[in-house]
């Protein structure tokens, strides 16, 4: 059953603190000093009650030492020693479970007079910009109608049963069925295609069309499949 964990909040000397000797995370200092320097320090860093090792919060301790800050709220919790590495694994591990709404980041990073203090760099959103503009939805006009095929010249009724009468009627009819072209749906008429895939293929295809939709608008299926195919040949040329 879940629990809160044993724990008090209190300002604590950042010289009272010590990393935890088996931490194997390193992250970037010098971006989570920019950030406190924009922001000011908040939230907290997470320490064992016993050793005071930072089990959370480690970079952000660093991070505020650098920006010369003599005291960080701190959460210290009362667990031993295999929790406290427990819980150190599990701050470093949970975060890169999670992903980004792609054209939701790229809208709000836009939204900012700058990225100062937000770990983002113009070129991350110029990236992030690429990767979306890789498909463009382009709306399909209307299927036209084809003109008939013209049908072929039907054989003579008195050819009887001459060999060379059979050898007539086929010279009429091979031709000119096999030159048929296929017939094409009528002018605005929805036929459907099916394409088998595995569920692995199904979960990325739906996650595509998601990323796109949430980009373009609610753009119908077709139009977002007609303009992945298009890309794609355009890139083959």
């Amino acid at each position: 059953m879940a629990k809160i964990a044993p724990q008090e909040y209190r300002m604590v000397a950042v010289s009272d603190l010590e990393p935890h000797p088996d931490n194997p995370h390193h992250g970037d200092v010098d971006v989570i000093v920019a950030s406190i320097k924009k922001h000011g320090f908040y939230g907290s860093v997470v320490a064992q009650k016993s050793r005071m090792r930072i089990v959370a919060g480690e970079h952000r301790w660093r991070g505020a030492a650098k920006a010369g800050l003599k005291h960080v709220p701190t959460v210290i919790i009362d667990v031993d020693d295999e929790t406290a590495q427990r819980i150190m694994l599990a701050d470093n591990r949970l975060a890169e479970y999670g992903q980004y709404d792609d054209a939701k980041l790229a809208e709000l990073l836009q939204s900012l007079p700058d990225l100062d203090g937000t770990g983002w760099r113009g070129e991350d959103l110029s990236d992030l910009l690429d990767d979306l503009g890789d498909i463009e939805i382009v709306h399909d006009e209307l299927a036209t109608s084809r003109p008939a095929p013209t049908p072929a010249p039907a054989a003579p009724e008195d050819l009887g049963d001459d060999p060379d009468d059979e050898h007539d009627r086929d010279a009429h009819d091979g031709p000119a069925s096999s030159a048929a072209p296929p017939p094409r749906p009528k002018a605005g008429a929805m036929v459907e295609l099916i394409v088998p895939l595995t569920a692995a293929q199904h979960d990325e295809v739906t996650g595509l069309i998601a990323d796109i939709r949430s980009r373009d608008g609610d753009a119908p299926l077709a139009d977002v499949v007609m303009a992945a195919l298009r890309t794609h040949a355009v890139r083959q040329r």
